[in-house]
């Protein structure tokens, strides 16, 4: 359980610094000029402090850089002024460039001496670890924000902390709010490039880029229809683009976490097993990943028990949970609130147990120390903590996101918060829901057209059985992005592509290939006019490129599906694992093909059809 915990938590911060570890100072080999507080400071950029400036020396394929950790007032937007700390890092091979990276969760960092702020990254693993080595000046915000978990050992439950949204009387924290949904990741970004060419005295910098996953690739997407200007390129991962996630995993909780409709992990692997029988060959290829998981048809009373059978098969209860958590939400006019979760690949230590249901069963004891002694699905908070520690992520969202920044009330049970989870999330909780979090959200295609029309670049990817924030949003912003553009997907496909990673869960893990390199093809595509057609995707063993690769494929431009080349009736696996034997085509529009289960979550066939003109 303790490795499942850990995997999850990497998947939301993206694990990109912790990988790397905390900095430790050293004397460096040749020093930074410029490297201090005192210099630093000297630039006078509007509203920024130095703190620290250490001299870090060269090591392995890492240049020598100075790390520099500030903090920044920020201002405007109708909000009180508000102060985000940030940590910007400056390698003596800089190559004119800026790398921006996103934070996991609802961010924040511990403020713990010794722990950068780059512990709580989150953006694509892949490119973050190239960042330094190519020169790139980078850049992190903690949004204007510290979380605190429920123990100071708790390092998950800072980026699951809400806290932060209520002043002491119970009101909201506007300055924070306002930081956290957009203001302190523009100001932060302002400020930096300042800092940037201050310090290296070498003119204009001459690209700038944001790569973020999760929440990271939300503030991605508000870069993207907030700021254009702030960036040349963006690289948005599994993107919380809607915060009405948070009221879809609510919606659903009030049926999942129940006495009737729990689900254990337990019971995953064997659903796992039903639906990659029913769905694994509909792509051509029966090798175990369920390459368009909106394609298959899929139903959820198979996996009803019959009469006498009590293992590998749920109750009507649980059947419904099911269903629930392949519906998504829709309000009281039957529009899509939040699509529903992919039907593959939902066992694992980072898939949905990791986010919906926990590694523990109905009375089993929580570890010493608990606030309650058992999980009970008949308590406030199931897992006890005050919904920290023991509880799956999902939860721990919700509940702090729906208590403190929504209905501003710490005892509130977020599963009264729409608690039909057969019926819709109704008029008063959707408004009040909206009226507190869509200054947060980046999910209105009409706000991307300035980025369009500048002509910069978009990159999204998703992972196709992220048990976190459904793939299936993705797409849909896609389509609409599509139905907007004159051209359709040909003509939106200039400056905005997506790529979708079959088997992959939330920024990583999962059975499918789940680490490729973004930064080297939005840098083609940026600055030599070279779109990517396909990213090849890697599979290490234990997700640990030190133990060698298992698998690669090349993850298609939406709408296309990889396509295996050779001869089915005479390949080996050896030949089904590589990449070299799948091909990407611009004829293929397999992934606007939607069954059962895509209109379940909420796909819409019509958007499919008026897409149709691209198939031909």
């Amino acid at each position: 359980m303790r490795k499942g915990r850990s995997t999850a938590f990497e998947a939301v911060i993206g694990l990109s610094a912790l990988a790397a570890g905390v900095i430790a100072a050293g004397p460096a080999s040749a020093a930074l000029s410029g490297c201090s507080i005192a210099a630093l400071n000297e630039q006078g950029v509007s509203g920024v402090l130095i703190i620290t400036a250490v001299d870090v020396p060269a090591a392995g394929t890492t240049p020598e850089f100075c790390d520099v950790s500030g903090r920044l007032i920020t201002t405007g937007f109708g909000a009180p002024d508000g102060l985000a700390h940030f940590e910007v890092q400056l390698p003596a091979n800089w190559n004119h460039k800026i790398f921006a990276k996103g934070m996991g969760g609802f961010a924040g960092f511990s403020g713990f001496p010794g722990v950068p702020i780059n512990a709580f990254a989150s953006d694509n693993g892949a490119d973050d670890a190239q960042a330094l080595p190519k020169g790139y000046a980078t850049v992190i915000s903690d949004t204007g924000h510290t979380g605190h978990g429920f123990t100071p050992a708790d390092f998950t439950g800072i980026v699951t902390d809400a806290r932060w949204a209520l002043n002491a009387d119970g009101s909201a924290d506007e300055a924070k709010l306002t930081d956290y949904y957009f203001r302190a990741t523009h100001e932060v970004t302002v400020a930096a490039k300042s800092l940037v060419q201050g310090f290296y005295g070498q003119g204009q910098i001459h690209k700038a880029y944001f790569d973020g996953c999760s929440n990271g690739g939300r503030q991605a997407l508000v870069e993207a229809t907030r700021f254009p200007e702030d960036f040349d390129g963006i690289v948005a991962g599994d993107p919380f683009m809607s915060i009405r996630a948070i009221a879809n995993g609510a919606h659903v909780s009030s049926q999942f976490i129940t006495p009737q409709g729990f689900v254990p992990f337990t019971t995953l692997a064997s659903i796992d097993q039903a639906t990659t029988a029913a769905c694994d060959a509909a792509d051509g290829v029966k090798d175990g990943l369920i390459q368009n998981p909106a394609a298959c048809s899929f139903k959820t009373e198979t996996l009803l028990c019959k009469k006498g059978q009590t293992a590998n098969c749920l109750t009507q209860g649980q059947v419904d949970s099911l269903d629930a958590y392949f519906a998504g939400s829709r309000d009281d006019e039957g529009n899509v609130v939040y699509p529903g979760f992919s039907i593959s690949d939902l066992g694992g230590t980072d898939g949905a147990a990791a986010w919906s249901n926990g590694f523990f069963l109905p009375g089993q004891p929580l570890p010493p120390g608990s606030t309650q002694p058992t999980f009970d699905l008949t308590a406030a908070e199931p897992w006890g903590d005050q919904g920290f520690v023991n509880a799956p992520l999902g939860w721990q969202f919700q509940d702090h996101g729906i208590k403190y920044i929504v209905e501003r009330d710490p005892n509130f049970d977020p599963r009264d918060f729409a608690p039909d989870a057969a019926g819709p999330i109704g008029d008063r909780a959707l408004n009040l829901f909206d009226a507190r979090t869509e200054a947060g959200d980046a999910d209105d295609p009409a706000n991307f057209a300035a980025f369009i029309h500048q002509d910069r670049k978009l990159l999204i990817y998703h992972g196709f059985s992220d048990p976190a924030l459904t793939a299936f949003r993705s797409i849909m912003l896609y389509q609409d992005l599509a139905k907007g553009t004159h051209g359709g997907i040909d003509e939106l496909q200039e400056n905005v592509r997506l790529f979708l990673a079959p088997g992959m869960h939330h920024c990583g893990g999962g059975p499918g290939p789940n680490s490729f390199d973004t930064l080297t093809a939005l840098e083609n595509w940026v600055e030599n006019g070279e779109g990517p057609d396909g990213i090849v995707a890697t599979k290490f063993n234990g997700d640990d490129p030190t133990k060698g690769a298992s698998r690669t494929m090349p993850l298609c431009k939406f709408p296309e599906e990889a396509a295996f080349a050779g001869n089915l009736r005479t390949a080996t696996a050896a030949e089904l694992n590589n990449a070299e034997n799948w091909t990407c085509s611009g004829k293929d529009k397999r992934l606007l093909d939607i069954g059962l289960n895509g209109r379940q979550a909420g796909i819409n066939e019509g958007e499919a059809v008026e897409l149709e003109s691209d198939r031909r």
